[in-house]
């Protein structure tokens, strides 16, 4: 149950350190946040500058500096056994030029930053500057949402003689670093696809006449691609690298790709001749001014790590040079990847790269045709979006890019196609164990190139109702839907057609309706109301969480009223409801509880009402370090502990009992932020605890004396 309520909730910063704002050193911080790749989960975002002045001259001060990321912190760590993080610089210019803060950057939590004893001196006027730079951050937590940035909140500990007139600033903007154009997908025909008198020149394949599909990269701002000397990769592993991966390809088909890419300002660009520019292997001029080269890596991991680039570009002055060497694509079971890096760019401008994969297959006469597929996404991947010792930095989150055409100006382009349906929508109508439906949907090819499409069905509810032929197709044709009535039982099952040509020609999605009509439909019904928590019969509290046990409420719109007064429903499915008593409730004693789906609604049910009626969640304990309490993972004495409870709403005080100590005031007790219905309590537990575990329960009334407790749970210690 806690689970499907709560995740672990971020630190409250003001709660925990309050910045004092009387010191007589006084701190401007400011910052210049760059665009980072929303992709990316170690994105180096923004350096932070404090500005100070005011302070007693010649002066040295000690401080601990708190740094709160609203996504997690993930520079590298000094080892496996260390939460000391390296690559963040933090300097102090007192007028003789930026001298090292010796402390630590001490990783305390996923987003949480420390130095402890930071120790600087002011210049002979009390003047001083701190720069803070090279921190890292999973700028893909934030889900390439337009209205979040990378924010830090800066934090002091009392009374240390220093104040931040600003705590708050954005350090990254997050947007898509990499957009993809593609001339289609490669078909393995019966035909084959014929192999060149040398397989490792460009020209041969050419020559030869072996099919082919052009991949084009292009930035989403004009650094998202960088050499591994770029400033986005300080302290870096690599540069940018671009992961291309093919699955799909039958038994003796072979793939290769130049090893050298040139870009779109570089003296000629590589290019198939398919996406608007003339056939070339490509020609790169070292210069002053730099231009987009990638090379490929061989021997990488499987999520594109590791490997040393084929080629590096020479010094400027070097002389021009024309690339026609080609290397393989090691394919196993018909998937194998390329992988290829950023040797050289222009941060100043927004380019693009394009290159051909060429086919090496023998004609089969089997009479079939293969579609094979193809993803790109910028890498290393990785879904490890923490600070560890061993990750590779730059990674990535695998994400399938958007289409790059409105970048270049080619979305019109006619070798370009686009995928036409003229039907939006289809309606099934049958009785119980009818018979089956039929409709059809006409796919169309309205632009150049070659549409290669698929048809798949999702279902909103039930399951394989519906039967889609054929499943993919190449320009035009049409698709067959039979609704099959089977053992379905009464009600609206919805599923949504989707025929997808690819990210360029286009997604149409087709809404399916399919109506069983019966006889007779039930209404909800409500068995109990309980604690949401504890799962205990008993008053519910208004402002906190209860849960509903029953029947029939599935439906498309579940909704729950006390007196009419709408709860917000957290979750439902066809037995259990979990809703928000309506705080506006207020002192009542009682309500009328109904449960409506569909539009029918159930019996009215009597429940009782207080304004406290507490309970601690399961598994909703959590150490002073985020991580669940256990024994395995027990808090120590003297540490902070998170309570997740609900019941605690009501107007009064809430206190606690660790053991057979009576908490008054816990160091925080109030709405757990962002959650309905949830409260936070958190305890110091008394350093003088002994044994493995102590009881604890959260209590709440309106005066202590009164204050009514939700039953105790075992809380983990460990041993002194």
């Amino acid at each position: 149950m806690f689970r499907q309520l709560f995740p672990v909730l971020p630190l409250v910063v003001a709660a925990v350190f309050p910045v004092a704002h009387a010191a007589s050193l006084n701190c401007v911080p400011s910052a210049a946040p760059p665009i980072v790749h929303g992709e990316g989960i170690t994105e180096l975002t923004g350096g932070i500058a404090f500005n100070c002045s005011g302070g007693t001259p010649g002066a040295t001060l000690d401080v601990n500096l708190f740094i709160f990321l609203n996504v997690n912190i993930t520079n590298r760590l000094a080892s496996a056994y260390s939460n000391t993080l390296t690559g963040i610089s933090f300097t102090a210019d007192n007028g003789a030029g930026p001298q090292p803060i010796t402390a630590p950057a001490t990783l305390m939590g996923p987003g949480t930053l420390v130095f402890n004893g930071a120790t600087f001196t002011l210049s002979s006027s009390g003047t001083v500057t701190l720069q803070l730079s090279g921190l890292r951050a999973a700028a893909n937590q934030l889900d390439f949402d337009s209205s979040k940035s990378i924010q830090v909140v800066i934090g002091l500990n009392p009374n240390t003689g220093f104040s931040l007139p600003v705590d708050q600033l954005v350090v990254g903007y997050p947007a898509h670093g990499l957009y993809i154009g593609s001339s289609g997908k490669l078909i393995c025909t019966q035909a084959g696809s014929p192999s060149p008198k040398s397989i490792v020149s460009f020209a041969s394949f050419l020559a030869a006449g072996s099919a082919f599909t052009s991949t084009r990269v292009t930035e989403g701002f004009p650094d998202s691609f960088g050499p591994k000397s770029a400033p986005q990769n300080l302290n870096a592993d690599t540069g940018t690298r671009i992961l291309v991966q093919y699955s799909g390809f039958p038994p003796g088909a072979t793939l290769f790709v130049p090893t050298v890419v040139a870009g779109s300002d570089a003296t000629q660009p590589t290019a198939g001749g398919d996406l608007g520019v003339s056939a070339s292997g490509g020609q790169y001029t070292p210069g002053v001014t730099s231009s987009l080269l990638l090379s490929f890596v061989p021997y990488t991991d499987a999520n594109g790590a590791g490997g040393i680039p084929a080629y590096l570009p020479g010094l400027p002055g070097s002389g021009t040079v024309t690339f026609d060497s080609m290397s393989q694509v090691t394919l196993t079971n018909g998937s194998g990847m390329a992988v290829y890096e950023v040797v050289d760019a222009n941060s100043s401008v927004q380019e693009s790269a394009q290159f051909p994969t060429f086919l090496v297959l023998a004609p089969s006469g089997s009479g079939t045709s293969t579609i094979t597929s193809e993803g790109v996404s910028l890498g290393p991947i990785s879904a490890v979006q923490t600070a560890t010792a061993t990750d590779p930095i730059p990674r990535f989150q695998q994400i399938t890019p958007p289409a790059d055409c409105t970048i270049v100006g080619d979305c019109d382009a006619p070798y370009f196609p686009v995928l036409s349906v003229p039907e939006s929508s289809l309606s099934y109508a049958a009785q119980v164990g009818g018979t089956t439906q039929t409709n059809y949907v006409q796919v169309q090819n309205s632009a150049g190139g070659l549409l290669q499409w698929t048809a798949s069905v999702s279902y909103l509810n039930g399951s394989g109702w519906l039967v889609v032929s054929p499943a993919s197709g190449q320009n035009n044709g049409t698709i067959r839907i039979d609704a099959i009535p089977g053992t379905l039982a009464p009600g609206t099952y919805q599923a949504t057609l989707t025929v997808n040509a690819g990210p360029f020609a286009g997604t149409k999605n087709i809404a399916i309706s399919f109506v069983i009509t019966a006889s007779t439909i039930q209404p909800p019904s409500i068995g109990s109301a309980v604690n949401a928590a504890t799962f205990a019969t008993g008053p519910l509290t208004p402002g906190s969480i209860a849960t509903l046990m029953g029947s029939e409420f599935a439906g498309k719109n579940v909704s729950v009223a006390f007196n009419t007064i709408p709860g917000q429903v957290l979750f439902s499915n066809a037995t259990q409801i979990n809703v928000v008593v309506p705080a506006s409730l207020g002192t009542a004693t009682s309500a009328q509880l109904v449960v409506t789906v569909d539009g029918l609604a159930s019996a009215p049910l009597t429940v009782n009402l207080a304004p406290f009626a507490p309970g601690i969640f399961s598994n909703g304990v959590l150490n002073q370090d985020f991580s669940l309490n256990s024994a395995k993972q027990p808090a120590a004495p003297g540490s902070v502990i998170q309570v997740f409870a609900t019941g605690l709403s009501g107007a009064g005080v809430i206190t606690a009992k660790i053991g057979s100590e009576v908490v008054t005031e816990p160091y925080y007790a109030g709405p757990a932020p962002g959650f309905a219905g949830l409260q936070q309590i958190d305890l110091i537990l008394p350093a003088d605890l002994t044994g493995s575990t102590v009881n604890v329960a959260v209590c709440g009334g309106t005066t202590v004396a009164q204050a009514v407790c939700s039953p105790g749970v075992a809380v983990a210690i460990s041993q002194q």
